[in-house]
């Protein structure tokens, strides 16, 4: 990350980037992780077309896509959406991935969604607004659990009371036909972060328990969001390579 990082970096203490629970929440689930939302927030009929449109393959052959970024609160039993300062960091992250691994040279990103909105109604907005034949759509949502822990090494003589929360994020990435709202590309990413905060806060200089939380989110929702965009850029790789062996082909004929 470029502008913001500073902004994860400064609670490295407080926050434990570890990988508790990672392989198994991936493979057959730690705790209890959010269920999609996607299907819920744009309707069933932008779903209900088989796998036919999943093998349409024109929007890797786009130059210009619109960019929508949403955290999503609305589901049962959901962790409060990350906040529009991350939410930021997360979507610069999700355009430069973009124009790195893909072959779209302009995207058009819409500022970050985190209040309920009616998502499906705000794509079809953006999409006329923008003119962009496709769009990306980046769903974020959680679910978090706590409970009583003693924090500190075990090989101190007393060891302090606290919490330990787990956020266990879910990134749905979609790729929207705007003239027809139909869902030609899908895929998601799983990841987790915990947190440990003491009951008794030591040092000053550190993030309240409700900023520490904002960044716990913002933390595992960009483990999830790396590893749906790595299911996305292999699909663009497809078109990336095609094209780069066109121009090599181009530029022997004109030799």
């Amino acid at each position: 990350m470029e502008k913001g990082s500073g902004e994860f970096l400064i609670t490295m203490i407080l926050v434990r980037i570890g990988f508790i629970c990672l392989v198994t929440s991936i493979l057959v689930g730690c705790g209890s992780g959010p269920p999609p939302r996607m299907i819920d927030l744009l309707g069933e009929d932008a779903f209900a077309h088989g796998e036919r449109p999943f093998q349409n393959n024109e929007w890797r052959q786009q130059s210009r896509i619109g960019l929508v970024v949403y955290s999503d609160a609305t589901g049962q039993n959901a962790a409060p959406a990350i906040i529009s300062e991350y939410l930021e960091i997360l979507t610069r992250r999700t355009e430069k991935f973009l124009k790195q691994q893909c072959v779209f040279h302009e995207i058009v990103v819409v500022p970050p969604l985190s209040n309920p909105v009616n998502l499906a109604q705000e794509l079809k907005v953006q999409g006329q607004r923008l003119h962009v034949p496709y769009e990306i759509v980046v769903v974020f949502s959680s679910r978090e659990q706590a409970g009583p822990e003693k924090i500190g090494q075990a090989t101190m003589m007393t060891l302090m009371s606290g919490t330990v929360v787990e956020n266990l994020s879910l990134a749905e990435v979609g790729i929207l036909h705007v003239s027809d709202f139909h869902m030609v590309f899908r895929t998601v990413g799983r990841g987790t972060d915990s947190l440990e905060q003491l009951d008794v806060p030591i040092g000053s200089n550190r993030p309240t328990p409700i900023d520490a939380r904002d960044i716990l989110r913002a933390q595992a929702a960009q483990h999830a969001l790396d590893r749906a965009l790595a299911s996305l850029g292999s699909a663009c790789q497809i078109e990336k390579k095609a094209r780069t062996g066109f121009t090599e082909s181009a530029d022997r004929f004109y030799r």
